[in-house]
């Protein structure tokens, strides 16, 4: 959320805003969505061949349309596949959760 915009001034374009989300969520281009817990605000993973469509996507938005959100887009891929990294040393069996518990 910009500075110097309060809920308040967002509660007119929730429903809006919400409806577009779910829309796109339906459409397989949303693909998660959270809440920030650090500061006021989402992160929504997209489904998108790159920065640009998800831009695209982002720019849609009724509140980034009011000027209320701007965007940080941070592109990702899939990982590594991390077995690919292990020599044939490493024990890879089950249980994989292997997590201590003091």
């Amino acid at each position: 959320m910009r500075p110097g915009y309060t809920l308040k001034d967002l509660t007119p374009l929730l429903q809006e805003e919400a409806s577009n989300a779910w829309r796109l969520w339906k459409a397989g281009i949303i693909r998660e969505n959270y809440s920030r817990v650090d500061v006021t605000g989402v992160v929504i993973v997209f489904e998108c061949k790159d920065a640009t469509e998800a831009k695209m996507y982002l720019d849609d938005f009724p509140m980034t349309k009011a000027g209320f959100i701007e965007w940080d887009i941070i592109p990702v891929t899939a990982p590594l596949p991390i077995e690919s990294l292990f020599g044939h040393e490493i024990d890879t069996a089950e249980p994989f959760d292997r997590t201590s518990t003091k």
